[in-house]
């Protein structure tokens, strides 16, 4: 059997399972579900366990994109000190999240936008919406694009007709099974994915102790092809490009939606907490300690020469299939196979559903309620979920740098979703503060994106900053508490729509 074909056997064998699960639960939903309730398709009815809740967490984190790609592209170009970059901040988060989930909990709110809506009324969920919409497809389309360039050659086609099947397969899923049939298959996606990363980990390692020996991974982890030759071994990025990290990050991680929602649909507060602590100790082996090995093997087997990284590893974006190319034997194809597959729809799946429950559960069902539609709303639902995939799916086609999708996108939730969340929980705050925070931090962001990324900061920031092009996230964060504190001294207004529990 060629390696294609056992490449192609995994993919339907995985998919078909997937979709099966996607219509065992549209059956069962059906018969305890009403057209106008759809309650069921997107907080799986809010009883999840904390096991659930941890699992789903833990697969959404650990895909292609982030821990397969981008994460062991981190550790390859940076050594050591890479850990700065996603692993240390998202560990941050994760307790974070442990901490505060009692607060979080406290309204009841389902979503963030829905959070909003209950301190600041309707006009408030329909501008923070179009925010996670934004950065949700972006995340979707970077795991689609990332998952296309990696297992397209393996299947053998061309990298569009790649995106295209699996963006199909997790609308179908999405479409019968809603948030249920996402953390259902995040739980069995987990299993593979974890299973795939130790493999790939312990085929980086066994590679590169016969090319040279376990004290090599050291030598190479000081000697990173972008590691600042200034800058001590463990901070190896620059100082200044860790704590742009820290800034475009930590306030987005702490109030990410994926993590939020599933938060909410726990049924307890300990079991949701419970779920916090798992996914913080999975992210901690499959997001941190796995993709560092296989981020130094890589750098052992695949040596970049004077600075310059080989290019069958297309700067690093590659690794995957280099070392499942060149160090693992034909039986191991099946099951990894299946393993990238499970890795790319996790999160394709999580992030498409934050897009469809933005666009559907806040801005098109409260119209149709408060218009007293009597429209299939759980039909509405699932056909938007389909339109969430395919949008990142178009995205995908368009995308070529990880690098930039991931530091704007944050920037984004930094600047436009952060404060007004956390301010919910404040009682002084503002209705007009949170108008001012969300229009400023969004649009803040993206014209100081445009100037950075043209070169027109260049001659006023300090070099420093200017050296990390990522200036723009101060400033959108900045905008966005100025406006929020200049409209409170300057234009106070009606504190808040419904009180506080």
């Amino acid at each position: 059997m060629s390696v294609t074909l056992a490449y192609w056997i995994a993919f339907l064998a995985y998919s078909g399972v997937v979709v099966g699960i996607g219509f065992w639960l549209w059956r069962r939903q059906r018969r305890r579900t009403r057209e106008l309730d759809t309650r069921d398709f997107w907080s799986a009815d809010q009883n999840l366990s904390g096991w659930s809740a941890g699992l789903s967490i833990s697969a959404s984190m650990m895909s292609i994109s982030w821990s397969c790609v981008y994460g062991v592209q981190l550790f390859y170009w940076y050594g050591f000190g890479a850990a700065w970059l996603l692993i240390i901040p998202w560990l941050i988060t994760m307790a974070g999240f442990f901490l505060l989930t009692p607060l979080f909990r406290k309204f009841k709110a389902f979503s963030q936008p829905e959070l909003l809506e209950r301190r600041f009324g309707a006009r408030s969920r329909q501008m923070l919406a179009p925010a996670l919409v934004f950065v949700f497809i972006v995340w979707a389309g970077a795991e689609i694009y990332a998952a296309g360039i990696t297992i397209a050659p393996f299947l053998g086609i061309p990298a569009p007709h790649t995106l295209f099947l699996i963006a199909l397969v997790v609308a179908l899923y999405s479409f019968t099974g809603g948030f249920e049939a996402v953390v259902s298959t995040d739980k069995i996606q987990f299993v593979l994915v974890a299973l795939f990363v130790a493999i790939m980990a312990g085929i980086g390692l066994n590679g590169a102790v016969q090319a040279e020996n376990l004290s090599a991974l050291w030598e190479a982890g000081l000697h990173a092809p972008k590691a600042r030759p200034e800058a001590p071994a463990l901070f190896s990025p620059g100082l200044a490009v860790v704590l742009m990290t820290f800034i475009a990050y930590l306030p987005a991680w702490i109030v990410e939606t994926d993590v939020w929602i599933r938060v909410q649909a726990a049924r307890s507060d300990a079991e949701a907490r419970k779920g916090v602590l798992i996914a913080w100790i999975n992210s901690f082996v499959f997001v941190g300690v796995l993709p560092l090995l296989i981020g130094l093997s890589a750098l052992v087997l695949y040596p970049a020469v004077d600075g310059v990284i080989p290019a069958q590893l297309q700067d690093g974006a590659l690794i995957f299939n280099a070392l499942m190319t060149d160090f693992t034997p034909a039986w191991l194809s099946v099951p990894l196979g299946i393993g990238l597959v499970a890795a790319a729809m996790s999160t394709v799946d999580t992030c498409g559903n934050v897009v469809a429950l933005s666009i559907s559960y806040d801005l098109v069902e409260p119209q149709l309620r408060r218009k007293q539609k009597t429209a299939n709303l759980n039909l509405i639902a699932r056909w938007i979920s389909v339109a969430a995939i395919f949008l990142a799916f178009v995205y995908a086609l368009f995308t070529d740098s990880l690098w930039d999708i991931f530091y704007l996108s944050n920037g984004v939730l930094t600047s436009t979703v952060f404060l007004p969340v956390i301010a919910s929980f404040w009682k002084r705050t503002t209705v007009r503060q949170v108008y001012a925070a969300i229009v400023s931090g969004f649009f803040g962001t993206f014209v100081f994106y445009f100037l950075e990324s043209r070169g027109r900061l260049a001659g006023w920031e300090p070099d420093w900053l200017a050296a990390t092009e990522l200036g723009y996230i101060i400033y959108g964060l900045l905008c966005s508490v100025l406006a929020f504190g200049a409209v409170g001294v300057f234009f106070p207004g009606k504190k808040h729509s419904d009180s506080l529990p």
